[in-house]
């Protein structure tokens, strides 16, 4: 089964009755796991004017399918807090939450956000698919902070929808301070990224919403001479789509040209 990643029909509504401070443009809810604040961070940094966030953290232990299974159950009765609040999208930003249980989970996350808050809905994995058909990608290779088997099913599911992995490997997270995801610094990542075999890939992809990847995205793009997708971009790219928002930003890569 091959889901078909394509932009939903928008049902966001002219509100003509209600004076928006901020979020003029969009106002984007987003549900992310602990700890760290990348994700907000890079997206008030990187969205365009006029385009508003605000946030809910999830206890999180850890990215195994166990510590995401704790995760996700969590998922609707946090959506379920944006009841009322307006808001044009909610994103679930987290990639292995959303795969790890397989084709169609994502499609699953979304309903259940959709259900519970009566706002549309949108996780990381379905940006990142519709990253890689944007890009005409057939192949890429991966690159992660998760364990073995974490990257096992998002291998899976890449290959579920569609998309050959070429190759995919996680990351010695050991030289990092307490070996915290959000505090693998840019030149790690980059250095990480630099020596990925390639060989095959029409895209690099770089997993993980809680690695702060926005500010040297287009950097890298123009030295490993290929395109390059990560979390927060590909979800930073979908968001902005889905509500309309259609600014392009050369520095956060190709994906933002389109």
């Amino acid at each position: 089964m091959i889901t078909s990643y394509k932009f939903r029909t928008s049902r966001i509504a002219h509100r003509k009755d209600v004076v928006i401070m901020y979020g003029w443009r969009a106002r984007i809810g987003l549900i992310s796991p602990m700890p760290g604040e990348n994700i907000e961070h890079a997206f008030h940094i990187y969205a365009p004017e006029g385009v508003s966030f605000s946030s809910m953290k999830m206890p999180f232990p850890g990215p195994t399918p166990e510590g995401l299974a704790i995760l996700t159950d969590q998922l609707e009765s946090t959506a379920a807090k944006y009841k009322g609040q307006n808001l044009d999208l909610i994103v679930f930003g987290c990639t292995s939450g959303s795969f790890i249980k397989g084709i169609g989970w994502d499609q699953e996350c979304i309903k259940r956000i959709e259900t519970a808050s009566g706002s549309p809905g949108l996780t990381t994995s379905t940006a990142v698919m519709e990253a890689l058909n944007a890009l005409e990608a057939k192949t890429v290779a991966v690159l992660t902070p998760y364990p073995d088997a974490t990257n096992e099913a998002e291998r899976q599911f890449l290959e579920n929808n569609g998309i050959h992995v070429t190759n995919i490997a996680g990351m010695d997270m050991s030289g990092v301070p307490g070996r915290r995801i959000p505090d693998a610094e840019k030149p790690f990542l980059y250095r990480n990224s630099k020596a990925m075999d390639l060989k095959g890939a029409d895209v690099f992809f770089l997993s993980c919403m809680a690695l702060d990847t926005l500010g040297f995205v287009g950097a890298l793009e123009t030295d490993l001479g290929l395109p390059v997708i990560t979390s927060h971009q590909a979800t930073l790219w979908s968001a902005l789509r889905h509500c309309g928002v259609r600014t392009r930003q050369p520095e956060l890569g190709k994906l933002f040209m389109i």
